[in-house]
């Protein structure tokens, strides 16, 4: 299921966009300030971010810049109250991937987040090199020092949670989550199982280990 994240102060507009979201099939998560989008981040893997201009305690634009300084491609759709063309054009400038002037249509967002996240899966990067891995997504190939590295779907899906947020790091629950949504049952130790078998086919230092929290795989 495609994961949003809704930065918003205001809770009319959080829970239109909430409700609008969810209705259409995406898990949503709803911040309303600065300092709990970065925990949020830290810890979940995101489709695409919604991010209110204005929040009470900072700016919705230095969170844009947060997220792209860190090399994070995930889409963010800007939302902001009739903002000129020059305001507009440096936000897109700085990284955002879309541009909505408030009061919109509802339908109107949708399309635009649909759209954000599908632009971002249909042109993942061709190839992916992480010291001797080169990885090709749209493949779903993996190679070591050019021998094919065989992953079975279960071992991708996990691979892939790491993968698409490589250099941070994922929660356990969120690993598990992909998997339980594969259709397998789980059990408590799944998800080290999986890892376990993963270090053993790509390299033991390629996936860190934060004890109690995660998974992270090395970005480069």
């Amino acid at each position: 299921m495609p994961r949003l994240l809704i930065v918003a102060e205001d809770l009319t507009q959080g829970k239109a966009i909430y409700t609008i979201c969810k209705a259409r099939g995406y898990a949503v998560d709803w911040v309303e300030n600065r300092a709990d989008v970065e925990d949020m981040l830290r810890s979940n893997p995101f489709e695409c971010i919604v991010l209110d201009v204005i929040l009470a305690d900072g700016s919705g634009e230095d969170i844009l810049l947060s997220i792209r300084k860190r090399a994070d491609p995930t889409p963010v759709v800007i939302l902001s109250g009739h903002a000129s063309s020059r305001e507009r054009a440096r936000l897109l400038n700085a990284g955002a991937d879309d541009f909505l002037n408030k009061p919109y249509d509802p339908d109107e967002l949708f399309a635009r987040i649909y759209n954000a996240t599908r632009r971002q899966s249909l042109s993942p990067l061709s190839e992916i090199n992480i010291r001797t891995l080169v990885i090709r997504p749209a493949e779903r190939l993996v190679e070591c020092d050019g021998e094919r590295i065989g992953l079975s779907p279960r071992e991708w899906t996990v691979f892939e949670c790491l993968l698409n947020r490589r250099g941070h790091l994922v929660t356990r629950d969120r690993i598990e989550a992909a998997v339980y949504d594969f259709g397998s049952d789980i059990e408590s130790n799944t998800v080290e199982v999986y890892i376990s078998r993963l270090r053993k086919k790509i390299g033991r230092d390629l996936i860190k280990t934060t004890r109690g929290f995660g998974y992270s795989l090395v970005a480069e």
